[in-house]
């Protein structure tokens, strides 16, 4: 979701306000802190948005162990789902979702989003201070739609066997469900046999002037989640997006090339495979070359 850099977001975060007390965080915390502030939740309850957001964060932490150890505010905002480039004064990062009553599926879906920008290391990205937008935060932003979608199926799947209170194993069809409703929604269907290198090469500008064009992100987001569900190491690859500076600005492959560098060779088969997605029939020899290096690396 669109990430609050420019002046107008900091008068949001303003408007909001920072917490009126310190958070009491627990020690040396195992597994995510989460801290839900007081909202306009309607019949949501703070500590019931925290064990939803809580199995949200348990369900994706295995691929980010990295991240186990931080700390997230969330607060209510009718702005929309947004994480802040400026973190709390504890140092905890800072979310806003726009979910109100007991919408567990939408508070997943959102938070998951929000997650996603945090794990691919968004802060790398911070654009400059005219508000311009640094990198291909498009992508990120396709990818962070996809896992949203990975998280509500498997959300689904743990809540049948272990929901966070007694009696919610109830909920845990309604997670597939609203993810089944996303996927099946006319505007994220590409047009039949266009390939999504095709789909690239014609969206590319309007792309890069704008990463927030939902429906083209979430029409590549649903040819990306079966890699994600099923390419070896697919998650845990997109801890290792945005970590060269350097590469901003540059050209898209130039990009991938570097998330490919910055990845640990056993994650690498997924970004080859996104790689070749993007680059097949371009002629550059790009993607065949990552592929079949990654296959060696993995004999």
């Amino acid at each position: 979701m669109q990430l609050l850099t420019n002046l107008a977001g900091f008068a949001v975060a303003l408007m909001v306000g920072l917490p009126a007390f310190a958070i009491d965080w627990p020690p040396q915390a195992r597994r995510m802190a989460i801290h839900v502030e007081i909202g306009d939740w309607g019949t949501a309850q703070t500590q019931d948005i925290e064990k939803v957001l809580g199995s949200v964060a348990e369900v994706l932490l295995p691929y980010f162990s990295q991240r186990a150890s931080d700390r997230i505010v969330v607060q209510y905002s009718r702005q929309g789902p947004q994480v802040l480039f400026e973190k709390s004064g504890g140092g905890a990062y800072r979310v806003f979702l726009s979910v109100q009553d007991t919408r567990w599926d939408q508070f997943a879906y959102q938070f998951s989003h929000e997650l996603c920008h945090i794990f691919t290391n968004f802060e790398h990205r911070e654009p400059s201070r005219d508000g311009s937008i640094r990198g291909h935060q498009w992508f990120e932003e396709t990818l962070c739609e996809a896992v949203s979608l990975f998280a509500l199926n498997r959300l689904a799947s743990k809540w049948e066997r272990s929901p966070p209170f007694p009696g919610w194993n109830d909920y845990a069809p309604a997670f597939r469900d609203y993810a089944r409703r996303l996927l099946s929604a006319e505007h994220r269907r590409l047009p039949p046999n266009e390939s999504i290198a095709a789909w690239y090469r014609e969206n590319r500008e309007d792309l890069g002037r704008n990463p927030y064009l939902r429906e083209k992100n979430e029409q590549l987001a649903v040819r990306l989640l079966p890699l994600l569900e099923n390419a070896p190491g697919s998650l845990k690859a997109i801890a290792y997006l945005n970590l060269e500076e350097s590469i901003f600005p540059g050209s898209f492959k130039a990009y991938l090339e570097s998330w490919y560098r910055c990845c640990p060779e056993e994650y690498r088969p997924f970004i080859s495979q996104v790689i070749t997605l993007f680059e097949e029939g371009d002629g550059t020899g790009r993607a065949a070359m990552a592929l079949t290096a990654s296959r060696d690396l993995m004999n």
